[in-house]
């Protein structure tokens, strides 16, 4: 998170250095590499946490690769969408509309048109969460324009719950306080739900929506949503026979070993639920997303230039925050290891070094790390980086995308998307 380093799996044994070695000989550096073997771990972990009847979503923004929102689907994992080109890349996977799931504060008209368009073919997604008021009535319209008010298999939509509470996460990346623009408040919902319950409008309210924020250091904020949506969902219940569903977000932190596990979440709310005469919905939904990728995914990388300075080393690598923002954008840090051939390097040999991206800014920087005396064409491995790396790829200083390589399970290389060239 924000200020923190992710932990991974380490270089050890050589094993996972040869194949990054391997990787950047093959596919050329930077690539993004990332262990499908660490992907199935995190799976078995959220689904012993949240077995069925949950309904579990890969938040596709983490990383949208098809290869691995493929995977994931393959221990039985929907996808949460939040445009219409991620509900694609869900699709290009071989999930089908009714596993999943669109919402986003960035809907457009096209998008919503194309939920319509789904609903009216007889393949409607899994559900549409509304971020207001103006966006419910907007796709009221729309679905009634298409006829959908006059047949019973109409959108399923939820209503995204603003709960007003401080996540113990990074401001950056807490999305549940009072002054965010995700989502509405109780009165709003209350007021709105009472309106349109008494004619068709081709929307069929399932129930609410609510998100706290990402890297979540404590289960507090997230349950105290979490009991707001099942309130509400239980008041609302009396005006509609039809609810049933609270999708209680993500927000699971990856990679630091003194935050909650899933496991944890999960029974702080049967607690509190419990506690508040409440019983869990008929039908409950997560949607992680970082928490699968992050520590699963590398950036392979070579060393440019080498500057000695009084303090340690300065190196110039071929990565930058074209393939990495996150330590440009919220000073997140992600740890870096120095490889030479199939070998990590001990921590001994190392020394304060100051490791810079190749872009024409000063904040494209990862920070001071401890790595060996360093040469142009040397390899480094930047961890932790399968969240939020290759999705927030930017083109600036027209640089090419760079290749998105898998380690399978029986431990080969395969390339999951080719590298492909800037486009003016």
């Amino acid at each position: 998170m924000s200020g923190q380093a992710l932990t991974t799996k380490p270089l050890e044994g050589g094993r996972t250095a040869a194949l990054l070695a391997e990787a950047a000989e093959r596919f050329g550096t930077p690539c993004y590499v990332t262990d499908l073997g660490v992907l199935d771990l995190r799976a078995r972990e959220l689904g012993a946490a949240f077995p069925d009847p949950w309904v579990r979503q890969y938040s596709l923004k983490a990383n949208p690769l098809p290869a691995v929102v493929g995977c994931l689907a393959r221990s039985s994992f929907g996808a949460n969408a939040v445009s219409s080109g991620e509900w694609a890349a869900a699709t290009a996977a071989g999930l089908g509309n009714d596993l999943i799931t669109l919402e986003g504060i960035g809907k457009t008209d096209t998008d919503l048109e194309s939920a319509v368009a789904a609903a009216s073919m007889g393949r409607p997604l899994r559900w549409v969460t509304l971020e207001s008021t103006e966006e419910a009535e907007q796709l009221s319209r729309m679905a009634k324009a298409a006829g959908l008010g006059q047949v019973p298999n109409g959108i399923d939509v939820l209503l995204r719950l603003n709960p007003e509470v401080v996540p113990e996460t990074s401001v950056d990346l807490g999305v549940g306080a009072k002054s965010s623009k995700f989502g509405m408040t109780r009165p709003e919902i209350l007021e709105w739900v009472e309106a349109n319950r008494r004619f068709p409008s081709g929307l069929l309210l399932r129930g609410i929506h609510v998100h706290v924020g990402s890297q979540l250091r404590a289960v507090r904020a997230w349950v105290e949503a979490a009991v707001q949506a099942c309130r509400l969902l239980r008041e609302l219940s009396q005006l509609s026979t039809e609810m049933d569903t609270v999708d209680f977000g993500g927000g699971f932190p990856a990679g630091e070993l003194s935050s909650p596990t899933p496991a944890e979440f999960r029974k702080a709310l049967d607690d509190a639920l419990a506690q508040a005469g409440l019983p869990l919905p008929p039908r409950p939904a997560v949607e992680p997303g970082r928490y699968f990728v992050a520590t699963a995914g590398w950036i392979v990388s070579r060393v440019l230039h080498v500057r000695r300075r009084a303090e340690g080393q300065q190196v110039v690598i071929d990565a930058s925050f074209a393939e990495l923002i996150r330590p440009a954008l919220y000073g997140a840090r992600h740890e870096i290891f120095a490889i030479r051939g199939d070998q990590a390097i001990a921590e001994k040999e190392c020394e304060s070094t100051l490791v810079e991206g190749s872009l024409c800014e000063s904040t494209d920087t990862f920070g001071l790390h401890q790595l060996p005396s360093l040469s142009r064409g040397d390899l480094v491995a930047i961890a932790g980086a399968g969240a939020y790396s290759s999705s927030m790829f930017s083109s600036y200083n027209g640089r090419p995308r760079p290749a998105e390589v898998l380690i399978q399970p029986d431990l080969t290389l395969s390339l999951a998307r080719a590298a492909s060239p800037f486009v003016p």
